[in-house]
């Protein structure tokens, strides 16, 4: 069977969007980090293995306990089990945002439906551009409900009221100000949490440094666990 890689040809789907769902993936093989941890999730989720899923700077891994060993982490952009050091200290995690739990720490199932919708927005922003209809504040709101910390939904619905308060303030609209402040407010938590959003080409290199690098971040006690089984 042809394995499942990271395709480094548009993984954010800036070019097509539809470059980051998980019938591209079945179809090629080929996903990003969002593909691939969904389709290990649902796996795992129709075997009864339990899994989670986990946020980093623009990324998601995959959660994993072990009674044996205790909680590791699964990498699927290189098929390896790096540790929590490494993820925190190459991915632009802060101590912020891992107090807060914006980062690394695993999600429910509500939550990960969440990043699904979040995923619904942002395909919503791409094929019309459109921000102030309120369908993507809507999404935000619903994603901000199960997980108060999601940091894509929180700086999503920023945005978003940023675009409605220009649209108001062009239009002498008296909501304006209301809009205005919902939308500092929510820069403000976001930094406050911790948020960091890693460069694109940080986040080339960090994929190519994973993939080239692996014996230097791997959890060296599941790696000895997995070779005494």
């Amino acid at each position: 069977m042809q394995p499942f890689i990271y395709d480094f040809t548009d993984p954010q789907g800036d070019q097509d969007w539809t470059n980051t769902f998980v019938t591209k993936l079945l179809a090629t093989h080929k996903g990003n980090c969002r593909s691939l941890t969904y389709l290990y999730k649902i796996l795992a989720d129709e075997l009864g293995a339990k899994c989670w899923l986990a946020l980093a700077p623009n990324h998601i891994y995959i959660r994993n306990y072990s009674k044996q060993i205790g909680w590791y982490n699964t990498e699927l952009t290189s098929g390896t089990f790096p540790t929590d050091a490494w993820i925190a200290a190459t991915g632009y995690v802060n101590t912020d945002a891992l107090r807060s739990g914006v980062y690394m720490d695993t999600l429910s199932n509500q939550q990960s439906i969440g990043l699904c919708i979040m995923d619904l927005a942002q395909g919503y922003i791409k094929q019309t551009n459109n921000y102030t209809d309120s369908f993507v504040l809507k999404c935000c709101n619903l994603v901000l409900q199960y997980h108060s910390v999601n940091p894509e939904a929180l700086l999503t619905k920023a945005e978003a009221l940023k675009r409605m308060y220009l649209k108001q303030q062009g239009e002498n609209n008296p909501t304006a100000q209301t809009t205005y402040d919902e939308m500092e407010q929510t820069y403000i938590t976001l930094v406050k949490l911790g948020y960091r959003e890693m460069p694109y080409k940080t986040y080339q290199k960090w994929l190519k440094t994973a993939k080239q690098d692996k014996e230097k971040y791997q959890n060296q006690r599941l790696k000895a666990t997995l070779n005494k089984n």
